[in-house]
């Protein structure tokens, strides 16, 4: 975004990596993905779950025209929180914080040392897309496995990774910084009451507020349960200087495999936003 009419485009993918699920092995369905993302003129792109390094190393070799990669190591040389970004510009600055010690505050004793636990596997990658004054963020929350009602267990947990989801961001721009896009599996829904926290009670531009469509797989629920928007892209930045100029879901239905069948290449669907920039002056800092 050196120039005026440049863009970015921005995708963000929860690969689906967990212990359990009903989808095919995880580098079936990434060899497609990755072989539909080469096709597309994205930018960069956010993955989340991706909790072993054979994993992330699968996914750089099937990305080829992504040569740039943002990680941290984790202690058994995962990418940390399982987080990676993959980027067709080169890249700086990378840093990880994780959501150690954030906790419940309501629950039994189990439950808050087993939630308070597992909460040091999620946290927020951060890093700079080198000589265009832009901050990324992939971020991945704890998910919160009772619903949406509020005051529940997982609340106030949440809450807390917000805080510093936002803490992260702003720590992670410097004077010259003019555009940040935040996007990952927030693990809440956007009928949730902690979606102002969220967008900053208003912060953050959300490209898909208008629409709100599900970005989890109905299909893949429990019977009866409902799909929502728990995935994120969100823009923070002068808005006549950067318009959203696109938005949209990827993998949104099963796909013809190369195995044969059709299958979903992840319980989540890929969401994407385009990031124009026009001319005039930089805004105040």
């Amino acid at each position: 975004m050196t120039t005026d009419g440049e863009s970015v485009s921005l995708a963000s993918l929860n690969v689906c990596c967990g212990m359990s699920n009903s989808l095919r092995p995880v580098k079936k369905r990434a060899a497609e993905f990755c072989r539909r993302l080469e096709r597309t003129d994205v930018d960069l792109v956010n993955f989340q779950e991706v909790w072993t390094p054979r994993l992330q190393r699968f996914l750089a070799r099937h990305l080829p025209s992504f040569p740039f990669v943002a990680r941290r190591t984790g202690m058994l040389g995962q990418p940390a929180g399982g987080l990676v970004s993959f980027s067709r510009r080169p890249l700086r600055a990378v840093r990880y914080m994780s959501f150690r010690g954030t906790r419940p505050r309501a629950g039994g004793p189990l439950f808050r040392c087993a939630v308070t636990l597992g909460s040091r596997l999620q946290g927020v990658l951060t890093f700079e897309v080198s000589g265009h004054r832009t901050v990324v963020a992939n971020v991945h929350l704890t998910a919160n496995r009772d619903g949406d009602s509020a005051g529940n267990r997982h609340e106030a947990l949440q809450m807390a990774q917000l805080t510093r989801f936002h803490r992260v961001v702003r720590e992670a721009r410097d004077r010259d910084t003019e555009l940040v896009i935040a996007g990952g599996d927030f693990n809440l829904p956007s009928s949730s009451a902690l979606y102002e926290a969220l967008v900053d009670e208003g912060g953050w531009r959300d490209p898909f507020a208008a629409a709100d469509l599900p970005t989890f797989h109905a299909e893949l629920l429990p019977a009866g349960a409902s799909a929502y928007r728990v995935d994120y892209l969100l823009v923070h930045g002068d808005a006549a200087r950067y318009p959203v100029t696109g938005s949209g879901l990827l993998f949104t239905e099963p796909v013809a495999m190369p195995s044969g069948g059709t299958a979903f290449l992840s319980d989540h669907m890929a969401q994407v936003a385009t990031i124009g920039r026009r001319s005039g002056p930089r805004p105040a800092q």
